[in-house]
């Protein structure tokens, strides 16, 4: 008999395609995605040669960046770690 376990954190009903189906219980793919958007729109409307700080201080990616932080934390409290941001 081959008893087959999954890890708490790949127990989902939510798989993103990829290249393959990959499961996502907290959105870090979409969430991933969202963040690099936000950047990449501030960046664009940014009016700086260097548009660094107007990259980190828009609205939109300081929501995207805490809303991946706080999945990044719940996928780690479900492998049993505590997840560590060195910002």
């Amino acid at each position: 008999m081959n008893e087959y376990k999954t890890h708490p954190a790949l127990q989902t009903d939510n798989y993103v395609r990829v290249t393959t189906l990959v499961p996502d219980k907290y959105g870090i793919i979409q969430l991933s995605n969202d963040l690099l958007v936000a950047m990449h729109e501030a960046d664009m409307s940014s009016l700086k040669d260097d548009a660094t700080e107007d990259v980190s201080l828009n609205a939109s990616v300081i929501d995207n960046f805490t809303q991946l932080a706080d999945a990044m934390e719940y996928l780690a409290k479900d492998m049993g770690i505590e997840a560590k941001f060195k910002f």
